[in-house]
């Protein structure tokens, strides 16, 4: 497996990355000797991996219990998690224990949360299944749930002991996956790696099918972007803020979607939403946005809001987005991630942000709205 030392200030951990490595994936969680493993997975999940590995790691490192939850945004919450971790108890978990996410972004930030809490921090490795995960998610120490009125808005910060991943977990997938993993894969070229932005162009691809070489350096690249505005900043308050590019509008779109939209698929969404924003705003000129739309077009996402999210609520939740505080903003304003150009972000009171009115955010919403998009199942999102 190729070894990447993922470092966030003063916080290391390994990244093992193969293909068809399960085998050493679970000698490296056993490696740990722990007393039990608590592996979760989501129910698909579960079904394809979770009762196996299970199996295997009860075998070769400890009494493993699986534990599983639902599918999906919708249950990553406060409620699923107490749920967790009263199940997690009663199989007797202790402070010598291992908790193992196998899953996606949503798996590995409830897993995260949980070990975070359980006995005030028990060891923790991901084993991220989907694109998202392995070149996001498990690059960042943000373990967190859902509110009410919002994404991520509940959670802490917590470091696995490592990361172990098997791109052959990702031909599993289907391709709405794989465009969400791709969309960030953009956000990282448009936003922090324009070298990247050429080897996109010519390797893109709407139907989502990558062979594992492009993957590869889908993922060894997305590593790169992320490092270089994180290894100072490990919280991501500074310089790693920059890797909420698309998001404000973004997470409000996959939060009104209840889940029928992926997220990269959000993120694609407020990507063109922001570029449309900063020319508005006269940060930005045209070439910028007609990038935009060139690469997030070949992702094979819409370019608009399905016509079963109600706009509304996209507006209404962009108001509750986690960067509110950063800056001191006017009223009816709101701070979002605007760039001048690929790898510049525009900077307000040392933080890559900007205040944008919320009227302009919320004519960019409509700008992004289609009355005859079609409704995210259908379009695959």
């Amino acid at each position: 497996m190729q070894v990447t030392t993922i470092s966030l200030g003063d916080v290391d951990y390994p990244f093992r990355l193969g293909t068809d490595c399960m085998d050493r994936i679970i000698e490296h969680i056993a490696a740990l000797l722990p007393s039990r493993v608590l592996l979760m997975a989501d129910t698909t999940v579960t079904e394809l991996y979770g009762h196996d590995l299970a199996a295997r790691l009860d075998r070769a490192a400890a009494p493993t219990h699986l534990l599983t939850h639902p599918c999906g945004e919708a249950g990553k919450n406060l409620t699923t998690l107490t749920a967790l971790a009263e199940q997690a108890l009663r199989y007797g978990l202790d402070r010598r224990s291992v908790v193992v996410a196998l899953g996606g972004g949503v798996t590995g930030n409830m897993a995260g949360l949980l070990a975070a809490l359980m006995f005030r921090g028990l060891r923790l490795v991901q084993v991220p299944t989907t694109v998202v995960a392995m070149l996001d998610s498990v690059l960042s120490l943000k373990q967190t749930v859902n509110a009410g009125v919002g994404k991520n808005l509940i959670g802490t910060f917590y470091a696995p002991v490592e990361v172990l991943a098997d791109t052959a977990l990702l031909r599993t997938l289907p391709a709405r996956e794989v465009r969400s993993g791709a969309a960030e894969v953009v956000k990282n070229a448009l936003a922090i790696r324009p070298a990247m932005i050429d080897y996109l162009a010519d390797n893109l691809r709407p139907d989502g099918r990558y062979p594992d070489e492009v993957m590869a350096w889908l993922i060894g690249e997305s590593i790169a972007a992320k490092a270089q505005v994180t290894v100072a900043d490990k919280f991501e308050r500074g310089t790693g803020l920059v890797l909420e590019y698309g998001h404000t509008i973004g997470h409000a779109i996959e939060h009104a979607a209840a889940g029928t939209v992926a997220h990269g698929a959000g993120v694609a969404l407020g990507m063109l939403a922001a570029a449309g924003i900063s020319r508005d705003l006269g940060g930005a000129g045209d070439d910028l946005v007609d990038l935009h739309h060139d690469l997030i077009g070949r992702i094979g996402v819409p370019t608009t809001i399905t016509s079963d999210v109600d706009i509304a609520n996209v507006k209404r939740w962009l108001r509750f987005d986690n960067k509110r505080g950063y800056l001191s903003l006017a009223a009816d304003t709101c701070a979002m991630v605007l760039l001048s150009a690929p790898g510049k972000p525009l900077w307000t009171e040392g933080h890559p942000l900007t205040e944008v009115p919320v009227g302009l955010a919320d004519a960019a919403v409509d700008g992004i709205a289609s009355r005859t998009a079609t409704p995210a199942s259908a379009a695959g999102v």
